[in-house]
């Protein structure tokens, strides 16, 4: 008996194919691995998030919204028969609903938050919108401009049935999510519960992290594509955008047919001897992804171009076009010469550079040092100060280093100070520690100005991290118009840019990837932001208390030690 097509859900049409490919194919022998801690982590973040959420709407609307039982709590077709119910006596809003299979169209799928219309549809069945939460921003300012004229759609507060607008904030279209809604949106069709394609408006939402409901028109060109084409001796990008932009549902039927193609090629493999339909490609979404250590040993087999993490996957197809298959071929380049080759493709000059530069680190193994770098180029002082934070819901600790201090001084080079709470924090209590940290600051550039010495405080990714969380926190106190002062001065020092300006890098530019080429080490076996957020919350719960503690602390001043060793 032939088994029936698979259904899809929700994140196929923009997840990777090839993930799609060997989750399907019956010949294939390596395993998925599980998530690793930070992946978790994000994991539990958003299910604790969403369950914040639900929460709230059903102490908003009480018997007006049904919750669907989740998977742990009942089978699926009990599941789906209690959403077909709500559905049909028009269920102001429904929460998990369980969508019954779309055969035809194989889809399937389970959505956040269905919000009834209030309209009934030409299918004579009441009208729906489906709502998903993400633990990420789903807004943008509306003084961020856009290029697009027709109206982006509205932001709304959680008053789902009783909408209102939230002043200032515009939908931030990103293509993932809105592929997703069009998703959800495909199903409510099927189903009936939607109008068809131009009959009605075809709307979809995100619930984010702001706590407001953003409003996508599914059907308002958004989205620019870029598309390798070949023809003849040429290569060139075809690019949609202003005019021309795609719409959500078009991107969205577009990418799913090709998952469809790629599964059913995948479900009849029969030996591994036939040529897969798609092959890996190093891409962002592996770093993610259950399959990055097969993919990436199949891709280290043939040295793929793509593992030089700045070439995407139009690049390419472009280095592929060009003869440039693997990252020794591209890292042989000569820069002059490759820039001519390269004129008569979409690859500015700029960015081939940073592709050949990319691909002689990744051949070394290693970060290089750029010719003609002149490590006189990172400004010093009498006084240097190494500066890092870590932060969960609040920045609980600053930690600072003074690396460099007068030999006359009491304090000695080395010395670790870290203002830090391990009690529940609040904005004022972490104003507190930021006042804390503004005394011991302020002491030490008096007594260096006293004696006509220099003060640079050094920090990683500064104007992002350190100095944006400084500088919002600072705003509360009366210290605002100091903060921005040294900020603003020679005495602030973000090391980030001139480590870009040092290293030829294949592992981008981050403290971890920079401070290891430079020849430091932190003394944890697992040292890393996230995990530092688990210790944390460990640590808050009375997991491990004190180890947990003492941990953090060693990173912490791990990471001042990073980006002292930088200079």
């Amino acid at each position: 008996m032939t088994s029936p097509p698979p259904l899809l859900g929700a994140y196929a049409a923009k997840q990777c194919p090839y993930r799609l490919f060997r989750e399907y194919d019956p010949t294939e022998p390596a395993v998925p691995s599980a998530p690793d801690d930070a992946l978790q982590l994000l994991f539990d973040d958003g299910i604790a998030f969403e369950a914040q959420i639900v929460e709230q709407i059903v102490e908003l609307y009480a018997e007006r919204a049904v919750a669907i039982p989740g998977r742990t709590e009942s089978d699926a077709d009990t599941r789906r028969g209690l959403t077909d119910d709500a559905l049909a006596a028009g269920t102001p809003i429904i929460l998990g609903a369980l969508m019954q299979h779309d055969l035809a169209g194989r889809r399937l799928g389970e959505v956040d938050i269905l919000v009834a219309t209030g309209a009934t549809t030409s299918a004579g069945k009441p009208g729906y919108r489906a709502i998903d939460v993400k633990s990420h921003r789903c807004t943008k300012n509306l003084a961020d401009g856009d290029s697009y004229a027709e109206p982006a759609g509205a932001v709304h507060d959680l008053q789902l049935l009783d909408p209102v607008a939230v002043a200032g904030l515009e939908p931030k279209y990103r293509e993932d999510d809105s592929l997703q809604l069009a998703h959800y949106h495909r199903l409510l069709q099927a189903h009936g519960h939607a109008e068809a394609d131009g009959e009605g408006a075809a709307w979809g939402g995100i619930l984010g992290m702001e706590g407001v409901v953003a409003w996508f028109d599914l059907e308002r060109p958004a989205f620019s594509t870029l598309t390798p084409q070949e023809q003849g001796d040429a290569i060139t990008f075809h690019r949609r955008s202003h005019s021309t932009k795609r719409t959500a549902l078009d991107r969205y039927d577009f990418e799913f047919d090709f998952r469809l193609r790629v599964v059913d090629t995948a479900v009849q493999r029969t030996s591994r001897a036939e040529a897969p339909m798609v092959h890996p490609i190093s891409v962002k979404e592996c770093n993610r992804c259950p399959w990055y250590e097969p993919c990436h040993v199949d891709l280290a087999a043939v040295d793929d171009v793509s593992l030089v993490k700045a070439v995407g996957y139009p690049d390419w197809r472009v280095h592929r076009f060009m003869g440039v298959e693997t990252v020794a071929q591209l890292a042989a380049l000569d820069l002059d010469e490759a820039v001519d080759r390269y004129a008569d493709t979409p690859l500015g000059t700029k960015k081939l550079v940073e592709q050949i530069e990319g691909a002689r680190a990744a051949a070394a193994g290693e970060a290089i040092v750029r010719d003609g770098w002149d490590p006189a180029a990172v400004p010093r002082g009498d006084v240097e100060i190494d500066l890092d934070l870590e932060n969960e819901t609040f920045v609980y600790l600053w930690g600072a280093r003074l690396t460099a201090v007068p030999s006359h001084w009491p304090e000695a080079p080395g010395t670790y100070v870290p203002f830090v709470s391990f009690d529940p924090l609040d904005e004022e209590g972490e104003a507190d520690l930021v006042s804390e940290l503004w005394a011991w600051l302020s002491d030490l550039r008096e007594r260096a100005e006293a004696e006509g010495l220099t003060v640079r405080i050094y920090a990683y990714a500064a104007a992002s991290v350190e100095g944006s969380h400084l500088r919002r926190i600072g705003a509360s106190l009366p210290i605002a118009a100091d903060v921005d002062a040294l900020l603003a001065s020679d005495e602030w020092v973000d090391l980030f840019p001139y480590m870009k300006r040092k290293y030829m890098s294949n592992e981008g530019h981050g403290l971890k990837a920079m401070a290891t080429a430079a020849g430091f080490a932190w003394r944890d076996d697992d040292p890393g932001g996230f995990a530092s957020m688990q210790w944390y919350r460990d640590a808050m719960a009375g997991i491990d208390r004190e180890p947990n503690i003492a941990r953090i602390l060693a990173y912490n001043e791990d990471d001042c030690a990073a980006t002292a060793a930088l200079r």
